[in-house]
């Protein structure tokens, strides 16, 4: 039968959990016996009182464990890898690499384990499903050494089930441990997140991800090339889920090669060179060539509003490339895409990409609910060309006072004497001052609307 690529390729042990290194060298040293005298005041020895229970004693296992980070990261994987650990039995102890055949290892990836509680938080919230677990909770296990709750989603759990489970929590049974994972960390209680050791995932680096996408395609013997292998890792955010999930799709197609085009066509994203054109044209003043590209993409299936949120990130890295052009490393793009971008970014002033993003932050809601989305894109297009086109306020300047005074409109709760003294310790931008002054000025009025907000 076959098995999808992020199933098959789901992590069986701690060291096989990608990109989360910091997550997974705490987790080992919690596992590992021989713990301290504190340890063993932590987690008290089983009711079993057997030489198995003095064991357990050693770890540093936390009676609950708090996993926060986007989806895909690995956080339901690791749970369910420490539930394996715990109680695998082809050791005495709790072990980092269970070995996935015993009957608590098979129990536990086909969710059938007695011992290990998977909870759907999402679809069961209510406190009567709560309350009927934690009934649970003092029973010893059947097979292994702990009783473990994986609650998927606690971020969807009612107050009132928060309020079931705070005192499970705050003293539980010596043999249970709590697993919670959550995309929305804010949703949580603070008195739950302050009962719990917070774990929080991260999305796994891009070259990190980048060679083990193209492992997994030599195992598989899918044929994509390097191109394509990055196309997959920016289309799909860094997640390693949604990677294998892309790739399993992209090797049914059926061609000799899987390239960047195949990518792109398939997942819905928008092309990188289509971005940087639409830069350019932008910088260049060419509203009729953005509206065609724009057409071409829709009728290419693109969805307006994965165009506009493609841009909007895209304008972002603009920036980064007008402010910051050797920290490429902060961007999701290649070399050669990131070596146009700081080459674009000079026929931009960086008080347009800022008054762009602006903009295009501001029709955000406009584009997720409208119905007339493609619209409200072509309408925003041509205001991002205004702005490109639209005279810099130092074109009217003709003395040092007439920048003063246009900085005076803008901040009218400064007085003359601090604009002088701002103005004489101005840092030239390429040996220009008004720009500097244009850029100085915009930052005092964010500064000033923050304070005031």
């Amino acid at each position: 039968m076959y098995q999808p690529l992020h199933l098959k390729y789901r992590p069986q042990t701690l060291n096989e959990v990608i990109g989360q290194e910091h997550i997974v060298r705490t987790l080992i040293n919690a596992i590992l016996p021989g713990g301290s005298h504190s340890a063993i005041a932590q987690r008290p020895p089983s009711p079993k009182g057997d030489a198995q229970g003095t064991a357990i004693a050693l770890q540093k296992i936390a009676p609950a464990y708090l996993f926060n980070g986007p989806k895909g990261t690995g956080k339901t994987s690791t749970a369910r890898i420490i539930a394996k650990s715990l109680n695998c039995q082809s050791t005495q102890e709790p072990t980092t690499k269970p070995c996935g055949e015993c009957n608590s290892c098979k129990g536990i990836t086909a969710s059938s384990s007695l011992d290990v509680t998977e909870l759907d938080a999402a679809s069961n919230s209510g406190v009567e499903t709560i309350r009927e677990l934690i009934s649970t909770t003092q029973f010893a296990p059947v097979e292994g050494r702990y009783k473990i709750f994986i609650i998927d989603e606690c971020h969807a759990l009612t107050s009132q089930s928060w309020q079931a489970l705070l005192k499970t929590i705050e003293n539980p049974p010596r043999h249970v441990v709590f697993i919670f994972c959550t995309t929305e960390i804010h949703k949580v209680p603070e008195t739950i997140i302050s009962r719990c050791q917070k774990f929080d995932f991260r999305r796994v680096g891009l070259e990190t991800l980048v060679q083990y996408l193209s492992k997994v395609a030599q195992n598989e013997n899918i044929n994509i090339n390097a191109p394509g292998i990055w196309a997959i890792v920016k289309s799909c955010g860094g997640f390693i889920r949604n990677c294998l999930v892309l790739l399993d799709q992209l090797s049914n197609l059926g061609v000799d090669e899987i390239t960047p085009n195949w990518v792109w066509e398939l997942s819905g994203v928008v092309p990188e060179h289509d971005l940087l054109t639409l830069t350019e044209n932008l910088a260049k003043g060419d509203v009729t060539a953005n509206l065609q590209i724009l057409q071409d993409l829709i009728e290419y299936g693109k969805n307006p509003f994965v165009i506009y949120s493609s841009l909007t990130g895209f304008i972002k890295d603009l920036l980064v490339a007008k402010t910051a052009p050797d920290n490429r490393q902060i961007t999701q793009l290649e070399e050669e895409t990131w070596q146009e971008l700081v080459t674009i970014s000079q026929m931009w002033e960086l008080t347009q990409i800022q008054a762009s993003i602006a903009l295009l932050m501001s029709r955000q809601q406009l584009m997720r609910d409208s119905e007339a989305a493609k619209l409200w894109l072509e309408a925003t297009l041509i205001e991002l060309t205004n702005i490109k086109e639209e005279k810099q306020p130092w074109t009217n300047w003709k003395t040092i006072q007439d920048a003063i005074n246009w900085g005076k409109e803008q901040l009218p709760h400064l007085s003359q004497s601090e604009l002088e003294r701002h103005w004489n310790n101005l840092t030239p931008i390429k040996g220009k001052k008004a720009p500097a002054w244009v850029q100085l000025v915009q930052e005092l009025q964010m500064k000033s609307q923050l304070q005031t907000a």
